[in-house]
């Protein structure tokens, strides 16, 4: 593998404003009241009926978790590493989503006045038309971006180093990323452990013997896993490769209905889909086993 021709790092910026301000006079008012000290807490005054932000908070929040579903933990400070065979699909689904903004963001400044209208008479002698930015304004108030750049080697680090700390900072370097990306590889099998694990959870009786809810989006979300998981295999992970695979057969190709009291219910297709999640989750929780302790011999 050659992480700078296989993968790149991307960074994702989502600039959104929260229609909240801080009323400093409000607060010392409510001190006051209460005899209490200036310090004691803070009035933070909604600006806008909050189903104003409805649209726009939903997409960012799409946007964010799509982000993290689409690409594998790398530092911290913000970069995730996207794996080439991603690209196309989080590029796709990323400009969608910005696409998105554009369209709610217009709508928003559409209503915009009307919105204000309606904080006059919701806030009362709190409401301050100073607190409100313009139109104008509000353009760059809500935005996705995101930004990639390649992943840089360690000879990218060390071209100032003086000779003799060059080859221990090289290793070190080449270590830690080797150490990423193991981390990113055990994410993706946390993932389809995790949602294997919550199926099965899913999958047992209450009190009284009767099924629990269980939801479409269980099976959609173990759909949309083993769709992601062979493209951020960076690795070519044959044991994750094999594993997904058998998520796919067994769990992901079945359909809610079967699985809950409905017309097509299964009681059968659902003790075999609980056998194969059973077996599935103990499989990835062999993953992250710790390793056993070494046998000490007696003296």
């Amino acid at each position: 593998m050659d992480l700078n021709r296989d993968a790149m790092l991307v960074g994702l910026n989502i600039t959104a404003w929260s229609g909240r301000i801080y009323d400093r006079e409000a607060s010392d008012h409510v001190a006051a009241h209460h005899d209490a000290s200036a310090s004691a807490g803070r009035y933070n005054k909604r600006l806008l009926p909050k189903a104003a932000f409805a649209a726009l908070t939903s997409t960012m929040s799409e946007a964010r978790t799509k982000h993290y579903e689409q690409t594998l933990p790398w530092d911290d400070k913000g970069a995730r590493l996207l794996t080439v065979a991603n690209y196309e699909h989080y590029t796709e689904l990323m400009n969608a989503l910005r696409e998105r903004v554009v369209r709610q963001r217009a709508r928003f400044i559409e209503d915009y006045d009307d919105y204000v209208d309606q904080a006059r008479l919701d806030l009362g002698k709190l409401f301050r038309i100073e607190d409100y930015p313009s139109k104008e304004a509000l353009q760059g108030k809500f935005a996705i971006r995101y930004r990639i750049t390649p992943v840089p080697d360690a000879d990218h680090f060390i071209a100032k180093l003086a000779c003799h700390d060059a080859d221990r900072v090289k290793r070190d370097i080449e270590r830690h990323i080797e150490e990423q990306l193991h981390d990113a590889v055990g994410d993706l099998y946390r993932r389809l452990g995790d949602a294997v694990e919550r199926v099965s959870d899913r999958l047992q009786e209450d009190e009284n013997g009767k099924p629990l809810v269980f939801r479409n989006s269980m099976i959609e979300n173990i759909r949309d896993l083993v769709d992601v998981v062979p493209r951020l295999n960076i690795f070519a992970d044959d044991q994750l490769a094999r594993l997904c695979e058998q998520v796919k057969e067994k769990i992901a190709g079945v359909e809610p209905d079967a699985l809950r009291p409905s017309k097509t219910f299964d009681p059968a297709a659902r003790a075999q889909v609980k056998r194969n999640a059973d077996d599935l989750a103990e499989k990835f929780a062999g993953y992250f086993a710790p390793p056993p302790e070494p046998v000490r011999k007696a003296a």
